[in-house]
């Protein structure tokens, strides 16, 4: 039980440092696209990105070691790794990747946003913070959250259960599409197609990463973000 217990708490730490990782592959992204002012330096970006993550995901990692335990939820589940993790990854993050390509060619061609595309190097370390980080925040924290607060007011039953980790997975992936938003802004003038496109673009994966977290674990829901994120900025075409 003890040797069980501090490898989940290795897992928690290795998470924690591989999101101050996945914050520091952010930077050239940022520095590229002129989210940040230009009198910010990258060393200085570097800096406040490395105390920001450190603090946040420090926090976000124990509080979600200590909630997790609480729920029915599995989110490392590591047997048969090709067929839980790699397979259903890659192949998801493929076709939610191509799903956004159509749709941000057809619904979204007018957008000042669609025709935004880093160089591939810095799409490709950027898609690091989306699979680590945001997974780390949306799934493995606030989905595991959601669900433990619905399970402390109604009681899960073999019949109802479902309804609450779709309940939940609505939820996060509209945050989820709301948190693209400030970002968004900066590189586009706010408006109702801007914001149309941000919340469905990324409702779409959010709802994808979601089902993934609760059915197969977190590792196969980051395989899939990556691989989308991959497509999506780093890839073109």
């Amino acid at each position: 039980m003890a040797k069980s217990e501090g490898r989940k708490r290795r897992i928690y730490v290795v998470l924690w440092l591989l999101c101050i990782l996945g914050s520091w592959l952010l930077v050239p992204y940022v520095l590229h696209m002129g989210i940040v002012p230009a009198e910010v330096s990258a060393a200085k970006l570097l800096g406040l990105l490395t105390l920001q993550s450190a603090l946040l995901f420090g926090i976000l990692c124990w509080l979600s070691s200590l909630i997790v335990p609480r729920t029915d939820l599995s989110p490392f589940k590591t047997e048969s790794p090709v067929k839980r993790i790699v397979l259903p990854g890659v192949i998801c993050g493929v076709v939610v990747g191509l799903i956004i390509h159509f749709f941000d060619a057809t619904l979204f061609q007018n957008s000042a946003l669609s025709g935004l595309h880093p160089p591939f190097w810095i799409g490709f370390c950027a898609s690091f913070f989306g699979g680590i980080n945001e997974e780390v925040m949306l799934r493995l924290f606030f989905f595991t959250f959601v669900y433990f607060l619905f399970g402390k007011i109604f009681r899960f039953t073999s019949q109802n259960r479902l309804g609450f980790l779709w309940t939940t997975n609505v939820i996060v992936a509209l945050v989820f599409g709301l948190g693209h938003l400030p970002a968004a802004f900066s590189l586009a003038e706010p408006s109702s197609l801007e914001i149309n496109r941000v919340l469905f673009l990324n409702g779409i994966p959010g709802i994808v990463f979601g089902c993934l977290y609760w059915s197969r674990g977190l590792w196969t829901a980051m395989a899939a973000h990556f691989v989308t994120d991959l497509m999506v900025h780093a890839l073109r075409f």
